[in-house]
């Protein structure tokens, strides 16, 4: 029997070849491609670049994106610090801007003329003139105070406490949404903008609250600042952050803000349809996602979210319906045995719920759905002993239900359930369920990796994993990936063997990718079967201030590039010279190194023209420097 890796992961970017067709982004609307920004804070808040997770009151430095894009926000400057709020909203921590100097910033973000922003804030004290909570603009512009660089924008008028912002077209054009809203202190509020090429609408709590057309041109924007705007920060608290580089249906906008009032529990003025996470229903408020259609130009009709459940292909849905779920955060694995059907030898401790309905909260019927079971990371699986569960007269109980069988393999542990019916026999308006094994010999449902983190710590990666037990575990391969599809193999870690014991792994990459690059875990049986992890995106951005000089540069290929070593005072260094995509083409022992000492590497006549990395790695360091040749 090999690991069976956990679902436990901060980011879970399960399936990653079919990452385009599921929709894994907050509440199942979008995936990377189209979600370029998602910033909860609980879980996600550094006192440093990624390594140090914040306490109370700690000053935060990073705020890692989720998105997978990895548009981290980050401020080194101790003075502009927000500070983190642990259990300030539904149990979920907050991030607390001081209204003075406070302000975080993501750049190198991918801008379009068409966006929609989520934000969860509350405003403490409304201090300045226009209290800021995001500005967008021009690299090195995101807290500017000239007009014409505030590309996006969105804050309150601390005069009469109404929300606004404004967009600003190509032309230079300055585009005011109406401030109609009035918002009041000591309150969270959950505040969406949408730019959708023709009017910018604004809506607090699911209700429209100003708008203003535009000319479907939006000024250029890389830089995404938080919580400020020109000179006046944010006196308040924020949950969650979330933006699209499109505009949003009304269905999906619809969808997204349930999934963000159903987390930090907090009330729609329209259009609130999720009502399982309040607490007669139990509180089925994690990892909520959801289907639906306002209209034939506004549906939604395929989502999975962060959780493991995806449903699709609602052969029923109309007008104003929906179909949303969560779960109870019970464990996710086959634990329980007593409350289960006969047949069915246990099912998850996890249970979910759903809300069938339309905007007024009414009961409808969106017809049969397909329903996907992503069992990565679950070890050995045979599709024939799963059984989908689901609580058809209501009572809290499966024992007396029929179980569902005939679930099929997709591939990638993709596993579904074809035409699940509605109605009285299945899938219905406040019903739950859950998944079960009918052997749990052969089909055991189990979780045993807690985590797996990647980090960037200077110039190398960070790579940590915790095991709660292994059976049969020889050793671990750390992989990275440029895309996500070829994979190289990192380093090796022996496994425990057999161990019901908690495990920390911890070891390092010293010569990561440039840019935006990927990381897995592989796991191998003293049988040589294998298993992998979730895939965890980081970008890495070269330090080009380093101890090590390159000259000429650029260079032209049949030329000596000449390295000088400045500060380094090791014994040996390795230089290497690699492409960006991380492909070698030279390396070299360098012996008794001393200071300014020059170091001569020949650049063929044949290496392509582009951009290369040389690293000079000593026994305590690692120095990378850009090289271009011409």
């Amino acid at each position: 029997m090999y690991l069976r890796f956990g679902l436990f992961f901060s980011l879970i970017f399960s399936l990653f070849a079919n990452v385009c067709m599921s929709q894994t982004g907050p509440g199942g609307v979008g995936n990377s491609t189209t979600n370029e920004i998602w910033l909860p804070v609980e879980g996600n808040c550094f006192t440093d670049a990624g390594i140090t997770l914040g306490v109370n009151t700690s000053n935060i430095q990073q705020w890692n994106d989720v998105s997978g894009n990895a548009n981290n926000a980050i401020q080194t400057n101790n003075s502009f610090k927000p500070n983190l709020n642990t259990n300030a909203l539904n149990g979920f921590s907050t991030l607390t801007f001081n209204g003075s100097t406070d302000r975080i910033l993501s750049s190198g973000v991918t801008s379009n003329n068409q966006v929609t922003i989520f934000v969860v804030v509350q405003f403490n004290n409304l201090t300045n003139n226009n209290d800021g909570i995001i500005q967008a603009g021009p690299t090195g512009t995101a807290f500017s105070t000239t007009t014409s660089n505030k590309s996006i924008g969105m804050w309150i008028n601390t005069s009469n406490g109404r929300i606004w912002g404004r967009g600003i077209q190509s032309n230079n054009s300055q585009r005011n949404i109406s401030q109609t809203t009035i918002l009041s202190t000591g309150q969270f509020y959950i505040i969406t903008q949408d730019f959708n090429g023709t009017s910018i609408n604004q809506y607090v709590d699911g209700t429209a609250a100003g708008t203003v057309t535009y000319n479907n041109t939006l000024k250029s924007w890389s830089d995404f600042g938080i919580g400020r705007q020109a000179n006046e920060s944010l006196d308040g608290d924020l949950a969650e952050m979330i933006v699209h580089r499109v505009s949003l249906n009304s269905a999906e906008r619809i969808i997204t803000e349930n999934y963000l009032s159903a987390k930090y529990g907090l009330s729609l003025s329209a259009n609130d349809i999720y009502n399982e996470d309040n607490v007669g229903n139990g509180n089925y408020d994690f990892e909520v996602a959801g289907i639906g259609r306002v209209d034939a130009s506004n549906i939604h009709n395929d989502a999975q979210g962060t959780g493991m459940v995806r449903v699709l292909n609602p052969t029923g849905l109309q007008d104003d319906e929906f179909l949303i779920w969560g779960h109870d955060n019970g464990l996710a694995q086959a634990q329980e045995y007593t409350d289960v059907p006969a047949g069915v030898q246990a099912r998850f401790v996890r249970v979910w719920r759903v809300s069938e309905a339309n905007s007024s909260g009414s009961g409808v019927n969106v017809g049969n759905i397909d329903m996907r079971w992503d069992l990565s990371n679950l070890g050995a699986i045979t599709a024939s002993d799963l059984r989908l569960l689901i609580d058809t007269d209501n009572d809290g109980v499966f024992a007396d239900e029929t179980p569902i069988g005939g679930a099929t393999s997709l591939g990638g542990n993709i596993y579904q359930f074809a035409n699940v019916p509605g109605g009285a026999t299945g899938i219905r308006n406040n019903r739950r369920f859950t998944i079960a094994t009918a052997d749990v010999s052969e089909t055991p449902l189990p979780i045993d990796l807690l985590s797996f983190d990647v980090n960037v710590n200077g110039n190398k990666i960070d790579l940590s994993w915790i095991t709660a037990s292994e059976i049969n575990n020889d050793y671990f391969t750390v992989q990275k990936s440029k895309n996500g599809v070829d994979w190289e193999d990192v380093l090796t870690v022996n496994g425990a063997g057999n161990s019901s014991q908690t495990i920390h792994y911890f070891d390092s990459d010293y010569s990561p990718y440039s840019g935006l690059s990927y990381y897995r875990l592989k796991q191998t049986d003293f049988d040589g079967k294998t298993s992998y992890s979730s895939i965890v995106p980081v970008k890495y951005m070269l330090d080009n201030t380093g101890n090590i000089s390159l000259f000429p540069n650029p260079i032209e290929g049949g030329e000596t590039l000449q390295i000088s070593f400045k500060d380094i005072k090791e014994e040996e260094v390795l230089v290497v010279l690699r492409d960006i995509a991380g492909k070698e083409f030279y390396s070299k022992l360098v012996l008794e190194i001393e200071d300014e000492k020059l170091v001569g590497l020949p650049i063929d006549k044949v290496i392509p023209k582009g951009i290369y990395i040389v690293t000079a790695t000593s026994e305590n360091q690692i120095y990378n420097q850009k090289l271009i040749v011409k």
